[in-house]
This record gives C-alpha cells, structure tokens and sequence, in this order.
C-alpha cells in the first residue's frame, strides 16, 4: 500500500474516532492537513493559581486560586508529507493559551518519541490520544497548575512569537527574544494574548465547557417531574438550581401577567436567585419581557425619595421633586399637583384629607418623634397638625357619645332621661337604642310597648342611677 492510501485511509479512520468539532481535515496543494483540538484529562479538583490583578489591569504580588473542570485544548495542526509515512513523520506546530514555550517545546519532544518508537507508520492517532491523555503527566502537572512564569513572558512581552505563522513546521530553531540563548522547538507556537485576559479567558471557556456538558445530560425537572434533555432546562445564575423551560415559561407568565413580578426568582424554596433578563426573554417573547423590564424599572423607581409619579391615570409619567417645594409639574402632560395629596397644586392652603388618612394621619402624628414630627409639620403645617388633632379627638368623642337623628343628621348627646329622644333641631321623635324615627306622633312610646319591637320594655334600659323599675307601670305616668 502506497503512502497515499495509508494517509487516505488514517484520515478516514480518525474523522470516524473523533467529531467534527474536535478534528477537522482538509486537503491542500496535494497534501492532507488539518487540526486537532486535544481536551486534556484533569484530576479532580484541578486548581490553576495565578497572581491577582490589580486595578491598573497588571498582576500583582497577592494570588487567587481557581478551581476548573475544563481547560482550553492544546491545538496540534498537522501536514503530512508525500513521504509519510514511509519515510518521514507528519509536519506539525502545538499552541495552547496556557501553557509556556518550554512546556509545549516538551510536548513535542514527546510526539517525537513516539514516532521514533515505532517509525514508519502512521502515528497521528497515538500523538491525539497522547495529547489529551497523557499530556499533563508529561508536563508534570497532576491537579494544580500555575500561571506566574507564563504571565511574567507576556506582560514583559517576551514571548516567542517571530515570524511563526502558526503552519506546520519541521525543526528547531535559536529563539533570540528570550535571554540567555536558549533553545525554543520552532514548532511550539504561541498566540498574541493580553496578558490581563488570560485568566478570564480560562473561566470563560470552563463555563461554556460546562454548559455543554450539561445540556448533554438527562435531567429531572422538580416541578413537573418529567425527565428531559439538559438543553431543555433553564439554570440559575449563582445558585445553579435548574427547572425545565416549559414549567418556567408558565411559571413566568402567570408572574408578569398577574403584575406580581417585582422579581422572578428562583422557584427553589429559600432561594433569592434571579433571572436574568435575556432568560426571560428567551421564554417568554419580547412584548412579556418588555413589560418585566418595566415592572423592574419601576420597583427600582419606587426606591427612589426624589421622584414620585404623575397621578393622572392616564400619564403615570415619572415626576422628579424639587426638595425645597411642595409642588410638581407632570414632564409629560404638564399637570402641576401637589407632591403629599396628588390633587391640583392648592398653594398654602392645607390638603383636603379624607376621614380615614384624617385619623392615619393624627396617630402618626401623636406617635411620632420629634424628628418625625417636624417632618410631618413641614408637610402639613403645624397648626393644620395641631387643629387637625383637636377636630379628630372632638370628633371620636361625638362618635362615642351622641348618635345622629334619623332625620337631619344632627350629632344629639344623651345626658339622661328614658330612651324616647326628641331632635332639639327638627322635632322627629326617635328611639336612642335602635336610632329608629317613632313614627306615631300621638303616641310615640308605642315602639316600646310592642312586643313585636326590638326596644320592647326598653324604655329606661341603659339609664345610669336607676333602680329596676316597672316599665309599663311608668309608661302609664308618661300617658
């Protein structure tokens, strides 16, 4: 079998091994080439240390730790020659973001070996398994990796990079851009990176390695308890706490629809993780989403001491306050209100209270501290306090002990005397127990001679200072 049916055939055994994602191939100018992107096993944990950044985007003296479960993969681009494999290897360069010149000159050292052990034949599967296999243990790393003398090469910009152009190369070569004239394998080439973007550049591509890895799985969706495919689960940022798509589209909908949402969280009991806007989005459409977007934006406003809303009903247009008035005009609409009642600006004159904030307002006010209190007289005015403390006591005492006539409404106080009452206003005879207008003016004690009546034989019922008496024994003194 001739060198090409042995490449052709390599190609074709590797492309059924390994996914298009992983090892791409192509033919060029004759020769077959291509990529191979080696994911590197690590031990559980695998920790890379790294100095601290600084504010000023340089490393300093201090180190973080991270822990990975993924690292960028060590890329091998590979041509092969009309002799392969008969009479010489396939041509290749390594490059990997975190690794340093000396560590990938060592690797391939290594893919040297192994074409050395076995020259001849074609090697190009036992040089990918090696990479993603055995690469770390050559390398010395078993579960912690530092980062220190490759940022050092970078931010110093000493790094080899030459005139590599990141093709395939055969041989050694004198790097001059390091000091002391050592030996760097021209086929180790590394790529441009800002140094500041390294170890973000790890985390970033963790975390999108591990959200492949989970949308790969089969997993169990707690509130419907369906098992699903894992790129059919929404996950919570910070908590990681994951439910199927179709229960949090429900779920959100019902939210924002019922204008409940302040926040959609986590529906995970005793979780405060949220959302993020884009996820929302993605399950409940935009017109749903703009409307979440708004309801945030107004929480968010609510918060806010200097701004409150438009009263008009069909403005709600937020309203910025000046500190030193009392007053504000709608941006929108124009209407100028006052900023405690929310009805039309009415000067100095106090606010028109309903009975209700009336009464709020008077608790508040004999409850509070002095700081409180001189809040509330810069809002409603001292004396408008002061009177509205003096009617709302006069008025509960009117509540407590006078009752209106039937009639005209006039507030009447009972000092003594039986239960008939005679209004000093209008004259209307009426019952003091039921309030109820005693219709037969010729004999206006027959609501209390009515066994029918609810007053029956209660005519002095109630009156302080009286010993039990003979009710229709009295009745006959009153006739």
């Amino acid at each position: 079998m001739g060198n090409t049916d042995e490449q052709r055939d390599e190609m074709l055994v590797l492309q059924s091994i390994y996914d298009s994602t992983v090892l791409t191939v192509e033919e060029s100018e004759g020769f077959h080439c291509g990529t191979f992107l080696a994911q590197p096993t690590l031990g559980t944990p695998f920790t890379v240390v790294a100095p601290k950044l600084n504010s000023s985007g340089t490393y300093g003296n201090g180190k973080q730790e991270i822990d990975l479960e993924h690292l960028p993969p060590i890329c091998l681009k590979f041509e092969l020659p009309k002799s392969y494999p008969s009479d010489s290897p396939p041509r290749f360069c390594l490059s990997c973001i975190w690794l340093t010149m000396q560590q990938l000159g060592i690797l391939c050292k290594a893919l040297d070996r192994l074409w050395n052990q076995d020259p001849y034949s074609v090697v190009l599967y036992r040089w990918m398994d090696f990479l993603q296999n055995e690469a770390l243990p050559e390398l010395r790393i078993e579960r912690r990796h530092s980062l220190g003398p490759l940022l050092l090469y970078l931010s110093k910009k000493k790094l080899y990079s030459g005139r590599h152009t990141g093709r395939p190369r055969p041989r050694l070569q004198q790097c001059q851009q390091y000091p002391g004239d050592r030996l760097y394998d021209d086929r180790a080439f590394k790529e441009q990176l800002d140094p500041s973007l390294l170890v973000c550049s790890l985390t970033d591509y963790d975390s999108k390695k591990k959200q492949e890895v989970f949308q790969q799985q089969w997993l169990h969706c707690q509130v419907c308890l369906n098992e699903k495919l894992g790129s059919q689960f929404l996950v919570f940022f910070g908590c990681n706490h994951y439910f199927c798509k179709d229960c949090m589209r429900s779920f959100f909908r019902i939210q924002i629809e019922s204008g409940s949402a302040s926040f959609l969280r986590c529906p995970q009991e005793g979780c405060a993780s949220q959302a993020s806007p884009p996820q929302v989005k993605e399950l409940v459409g935009e017109v749903l989403c703009n409307k979440y977007e708004a309801m945030l934006l107004n929480t968010y406003l609510d918060t806010l001491a200097d701004l409150t809303y438009c009263p008009r009903l069909h403005c709600q247009c937020p309203v910025v306050l000046d500190p030193d008035l009392t007053m504000a005009e709608c941006p929108s609409c124009h209407f100028v209100f006052c900023i405690f009642c929310k009805m039309v600006y009415h000067g100095v004159e106090p606010c028109r209270l309903k009975p209700d904030e009336r009464r709020e307002i008077r608790d508040r006010y004999v409850a509070a501290t002095g700081a409180e209190k001189h809040e509330m007289e810069r809002r409603y005015g001292k004396r408008t306090l002061q009177l509205l403390v003096v009617e709302s006591l006069s008025q509960d005492w009117m509540n407590e002990n006078s009752k209106k006539c039937p009639h005209c409404s006039v507030s009447i106080e009972k000092q003594d005397g039986c239960n008939k009452m005679t209004c000093w206003r209008c004259g209307t005879h009426f019952c003091w127990l039921c309030v109820t207008t005693l219709k037969s003016i010729s004999n206006p004690y027959q609501h209390f001679n009515d066994p029918s009546s609810p007053c029956f034989n209660k005519l002095f019922h109630g009156v302080e200072g009286l010993e039990e008496i003979d009710d229709v024994h009295d009745m006959g003194e009153f006739l």
